[in-house]
């Protein structure tokens, strides 16, 4: 859990603090951070999620022996006014730092929300009251914002703190306090951690993978000792995963942001107050009606180029879509009151809206209910049949067990098939995913146990495995599990694979044949939103990989959590291949699913 939050000018003046544990604020651990900062400050390089990171080592008595602990401290520094936003928390660790993060987020946020740093300036201009000592008060007149600051700011990261206690050990494979060995591990590898940085991947021309940033190995650890069963799997938030319909149909929720509507809300209430903004149009000679040339949008496509590759799209995607706006608006005509710049970014707008919204209709749930309907002419169903792809790491079998989470709430039978026959734990990490599976639809089941057909899991979801071996096992394997499924009266089979280099044409040529011998319904492909440009190229090669009269049918993208306002790898997939995007993950639990918002994903790329 974090320790304290505090904001303070580069003269010391704390304008707010907040201890999270309920204690007394200790104002010497922020002097000690202001120390050490200063000291080393030129040498600060870490950072998590564009937040810096910093490391306060102990301080040391008369005798050189430390006399208090060291913590580590997440900050931001605005420009104007300056200000130090600081959280401090014990040490470094992935859940640590994320919840830094959030904060981190949260609290600058709220603060522009509530437009305090206008009354600051306002104070420190020489606007603001001084008092006998011709001392400048810096939040004269913002006390009663300040306090709803306060009051907002603990809401919010309470819910945040109950949020994350519920969704914890959804995913884990084992309870910390029950097993001393790997709470002992993990608190080594806490402290073997590095200092943070954006994870992401890179592939290089000899198609090798590069991983950018750090990772928690024991998430990585699937062996038998560390997916020893646990007596509980902890209830998941359905109320924030979905909601269930008049007809019964449980519909994943439609992603959104909170940065979006406060940005909206502080935009609106800009506009509200400032009675004077019309006239500097007049100033501009901004009055609408002007014919647009091209030497009128050079200028301005320029600037918004450059905001798209910022944001991870693609140089190629961002000239094809300057191309689009200056097709669209070269010889119309301004509205009323309006700029050159606004046009353009509204086409801009309406181009990324264009991209993103799927061409076809994608109702899965329906079509699932429509072929389960269906019986043949020995009265057994046609299960309906998903297969998921990848490159490396993205996290495919994450993303199956969160579709197969959504399908049992609406009273699917799921068969999850281990076709990745190659990477070593893979068939175990599955089997760790049906146990959490099996306990989430009945409490009563035991982990580790079979169920009447002798497998893994319960009578709505199971594992069908068949070891490790090589590409032509993943076909047999596939075409077994279809007709196993057929068989027991499964609805619905999910096909994970093994991970590929999409620049490799050696790993990428059996989908074809695994495709034509498997036939599934849905091939689905896992991106990730940290890959950036890279994902035209991974979306091209998989969607090709099939052979002319095969596509891929849609898109997940992955870690939409990780990248804030980077959103440009959704606008490269999608304009790559003309292929959806359906769903995209936010986290690590089985209910951190979303349905794509287009509006939701523009607004980010444009803010």
């Amino acid at each position: 859990m974090l320790e304290q939050f505090a904001i303070f000018t580069p003269q010391g003046e704390i304008l707010y603090q907040f201890n999270c544990l309920g204690r007394k604020f200790a104002e010497t651990q922020i002097n000690r951070f202001v120390s050490q900062y200063i000291s080393s400050r030129t040498s600060i390089g870490a950072s998590y999620k564009k937040y810096s990171v910093l490391d306060v080592s102990g301080a040391a008595d008369g005798a050189g022996l430390k006399s208090s602990r060291s913590f580590c401290c997440m900050f931001h520094i605005s420009k104007q006014p300056e200000l130090f936003y600081v959280v401090t928390y014990a040490e470094q660790s992935l859940e640590l730092n994320d919840e830094a993060a959030e904060v981190l987020k949260l609290g600058v946020t709220l603060w522009d929300s509530l437009q305090l740093n206008d009354g600051i300036v306002r104070n420190l201009s020489g606007r603001g009251h001084r008092n006998e000592h011709n001392y400048v008060e810096v939040t004269e007149g913002l006390e009663e914002t300040i306090a709803k600051f306060d009051t907002y700011l603990r809401a919010k990261y309470e819910a945040y703190a109950r949020r994350s206690e519920a969704s914890k050990p959804v995913l884990e494979t084992e309870s910390v306090e029950n097993n001393p060995k790997k709470k002992s591990s993990e608190l080594k590898s806490k402290k073997k951690s590095s200092s943070g940085g954006q994870q992401g991947r890179k592939w290089g021309r000899d198609g090798m993978m590069d991983e950018i940033g750090h990772s928690d190995p024991t998430k990585l650890d699937f062996s038998e000792a560390s997916s020893a069963s646990s007596s509980n799997v902890a209830l998941v938030d359905k109320e924030s995963f979905g909601k269930r319909t008049v007809e019964g149909e449980f519909l994943i929720r439609e992603i959104d942001d909170l940065l979006v509507s406060q940005r909206d809300r502080v935009k609106s209430t800009a506009q509200a107050s400032n009675t004077n903004a019309a006239f500097s149009f007049l100033k501009k000679h901004i009055l609408g009606n002007k014919t647009i040339s091209e030497e009128d949008l050079k200028s301005v496509l320029d600037k918004l180029q450059q905001k798209l590759i910022s944001k991870n799209v693609a140089p190629e995607v961002a000239r094809h879509l300057s191309q689009q706006v200056s097709k669209d608006l070269i010889g119309s005509k301004t509205a009323n009151w309006t700029s050159v710049e606004n046009t353009a970014r509204e086409s801009l707008i309406k181009a990324l809206t264009q991209i993103l919204t799927p061409g076809v209709s994608v109702d899965l749930l329906h079509e699932i209910q429509k072929r389960t309907s269906q019986k043949d002419s020995e009265g057994k169903k046609h299960p309906y049949v998903f297969s998921i792809v990848g490159v490396n790491g993205v996290g495919k079998s994450t993303n199956l067990s969160k579709l197969a989470f959504w399908l049992l709430q609406n009273n699917f039978n799921v068969l999850i098939v281990a076709c990745d026959t190659f990477r070593s734990g893979a068939v175990e990490q599955l089997r760790v995913h049906v146990e959490n599976l099996a306990q989430l639809t009945d409490e009563s089941h035991v982990r580790g146990s079979r169920n009447r057909r002798g497998k893994s899991g319960n009578d709505h979801v199971e594992l069908f495995e068949a070891g490790y071996g090589g590409s032509d096992l993943v076909a047999k394997i596939a075409k077994q599990a279809i007709k196993y499924a057929k068989d027991q009266n499964f609805d619905v089979v999910l096909m994970d694979t093994a991970g590929r280099r999409h620049n490799d044409p050696t790993l990428m040529s059996p989908l074809k044949s695994f495709a034509e011998q498997a036939n599934p319904d849905k091939i689905i492909m896992v991106g990730e939103a940290l890959v950036g440009t890279d994902s035209v190229q991974q979306a091209k090669n998989f969607n090709n990989a099939f052979g002319k009269v095969r596509n891929l049918d849609f898109f997940i993208v992955s870690k939409c959590d990780t990248v804030g306002e980077m959103l440009g790898t959704m606008v490269n997939m999608v304009y790559a291949t003309g292929i959806p995007i359906l769903f995209v993950g936010v986290g690590q639990t089985y209910t951190d699913l979303r349905t794509l918002s287009v509006k939701w994903a523009v607004d980010t790329l444009m803010s």
